[in-house]
């Protein structure tokens, strides 16, 4: 089967949070939530859409802390909508999630790890939701390599899992920020454990 690149399906998904964000009296419900993890350090940010009106927060910090601060600046969003155009994009399927194969227990300093959790609700429209775990590289080299060491974990010709999915319709009402925090809470404790067990290798 044929790795699934993610590149112009991160780009579409970019798109959806911009409308989102700026025309937020279109939808009768959002929920938007991003964690990322670049270089040891992480950020994490949510989108509500409620009655019409948006309401953000934005929270960042070290991996080697449970609690991240208020990013009462905004400053990871930068860092976010960075992560939206890197040029080669590849995405986890559930096999990554099995603990013996968890891709979070490894340190990767070569690629941005994000995860995106998106449920909208559009006048007239069946909500739909999507729940992705990508890994992002700014160039092909280190995406080949990424590639040859974890190839059985990609997602391959598109096919869906059931706790990490394309876009699919909402069939019940379900709140989807207990999965979204687990994940998120994972990416932070797994990889701040393996970059204390690197550093510690290194000394």
């Amino acid at each position: 089967m044929t790795v699934t690149s993610y590149t112009h399906y991160l780009r579409d998904l970019k798109k959806i949070i911009d409308r989102i964000r700026d025309r937020p009296f279109e939808f009768d419900g959002a929920d938007v939530q991003l964690a990322l993890c670049k270089n040891g350090f992480g950020y994490r940010c949510r989108d509500r859409v409620e009655h019409g009106q948006l309401f953000s927060e934005h929270h960042m910090g070290p991996l080697d802390i449970c609690d991240w601060q208020p990013d009462l600046e905004q400053l990871g969003r930068a860092e976010i909508d960075q992560f939206f155009e890197l040029p080669e994009v590849f995405a986890y399927s559930d096999r990554a999630l099995r603990p013996e194969k968890n891709p979070l227990s490894v340190a990767h300093w070569d690629a941005t790890i994000g995860i995106v959790e998106i449920e909208v609700r559009e006048r007239s429209v069946p909500g739909r939701r999507q729940r992705m775990l990508f890994a992002g590289f700014t160039d092909p080299i280190h995406a080949e390599f990424f590639l040859a060491v974890e190839r059985d974990l990609i997602v391959q010709d598109h096919q869906p899992g059931t706790q990490l999915y394309e876009w699919q319709e909402v069939v019940r009402d379900e709140e989807a920020s207990p999965a979204m925090s687990a994940l998120s809470k994972k990416l932070r404790s797994a990889i701040s454990r393996a970059s204390n067990s690197t550093w510690s290798k290194s000394a």
